[in-house]
């Protein structure tokens, strides 16, 4: 069966199914110019509806359909959507029927006969010409008829990314953004420091480059943690149409959330306390409630782990020009459960989930690999280096019983 790349904009109608696989989860129209939801006509299966979406709420499938595209700050995507002559990044997505690599939720236009064994990306291959022209790594002829489907069309976040076929294994690979090319030589150091450590439910990454206007550039590539059976929630699906009680943090709701949906509390919370921990000591400013999350078995309908750890490339100071040290390192604004890094220790009741004595000789390895993959002067390296045995020593008081957050005078 030949898959059609795009929705014939010539079709008058305007109505399409929502699918989780083949099951008919409810009846939307959208405005093919846009790709924006327009009416939620009717809902079939609200179980099977997206976390987070409700039956008696159309606008969370409405937020739901615009979160899983590419966002509108994500640099060069306008350029990108003009030379396609598509109007948006939801209409872009639309063309590749909204499939996507992180769930198993499509649209079928009324009338046609499609079915997910046929179309999904975990299954099918899929054109990297997409994915090429996302990340500007080659020269795109102006008249080159473009394939647009491809899961690059809804994946999600702000540095530039494409997923690929290599070995037949999906990789999502992520283009660094800063002077240094950093995040994704940031996400290998992440991976070292998890291997280390000996934690086991984790993403790993590795280094590849690819040419951008004649300079090689350090590109991250991690292989795909979601299959045909498991899909990605992340943490904000379980709460943004939650109404938290005052008395109850986000981390705490996020928690008790998860729970309801079938996770193990004592499993969530041993690897947030452990994402703390290694996030501080990375220097990681971005753990927002979309990265971190969980995965649900779509075969029996809930959440059944966590989802492995990823996405540690905002770490290490790769936006900062100057390096803090010392004190100063307790005051870091963080985008997360709070908004300063330290006091985020707050919440760890298990301090010793992360054994320190195991990562002898790991800020040396920080140090390493930034001097091997970026064009990094030598003194910043050792300054992030340092930062690294600052934040570690920080822990062991930590797990001492000491609250840094107060920032008191230890040495």
């Amino acid at each position: 069966m030949e898959i059609m790349s795009t929705i014939e904009s010539n079709v008058p109608n305007n109505l399409f199914v929502l699918k989780h696989k083949d099951l008919d989860v409810a009846m939307v129209a959208i405005d093919l110019t846009s790709g924006k939801i327009e009416h939620v006509l009717a809902t079939y299966l609200p179980k099977e509806l997206p976390v987070g979406c409700s039956e008696d709420s159309p606008n969370s499938i409405l937020f739901w359909w615009e979160s899983r595209a590419i966002p509108d700050s994500r640099r060069g995507i306008q350029q990108a959507l003009n030379f396609l002559h598509e109007e948006s990044n939801l209409s872009l997505m639309l063309s590749g029927y909204g499939l996507s690599l992180t769930d198993h939720y499509w649209m079928q236009p009324l009338g046609k006969e499609l079915y997910w064994k046929n179309l999904n990306f975990y299954e099918n291959t899929f054109s990297d010409e997409l994915g090429l022209l996302l990340t500007d790594s080659e020269k795109i002829d102006i008249n080159a008829n473009i394939s647009k489907f491809s899961p690059s069309s809804s994946v999600t976040g702000e540095m530039k990314k494409k997923w690929i076929i290599k070995n037949d294994i999906r990789y999502l690979m992520k283009l660094s953004a800063n002077d240094y090319a950093q995040q994704a030589v940031n996400e290998v150091i992440a991976t070292t420091l998890h291997k280390q450590s000996g934690w086991k439910n984790y993403v790993t990454y590795e280094v590849e480059t690819t040419k951008i206007e004649g300079k090689e550039i350090p590109c991250s590539l991690n292989p795909l943690f979601t299959s045909t059976r498991y899909e990605f929630v992340s943490a904000y699906q379980l709460i943004k149409n939650y109404k938290i009680p005052n008395e109850l943090s986000s981390y705490e709701a996020i928690i008790e959330q998860a729970v309801k949906l079938g996770m193990n509390e004592n499993e969530v919370r041993n690897q947030l306390e452990y994402t703390i921990m290694t996030d501080f000591i990375l220097t990681n400013v971005d753990r927002h409630f979309n990265n971190f999350g969980f995965l649900y078995d779509s075969e029996v309908g809930k959440l059944v782990a966590m989802a492995p750890i990823f996405d540690t490339g905002n770490s290490l100071f790769y936006a900062t020009d100057i390096i803090p040290q010392k004190e100063n390192l307790l005051d870091i604004r963080v985008n997360s459960f709070c908004k300063r890094e330290a006091d985020m220790l707050r919440y760890v009741k298990n301090n010793k989930c992360l054994n320190l004595d195991k990562l002898d000789g790991f800020p040396d390895k920080v140090q390493s690999l930034l001097l091997t993959y970026t064009d990094m002067p030598e003194k910043r390296a050792e300054e992030i280096k340092q930062t690294v045995v600052q934040k570690i020593e920080y822990l062991k008081l930590f797990q001492q019983g000491k609250k840094i957050w107060k920032k008191e005078k230890y040495w």
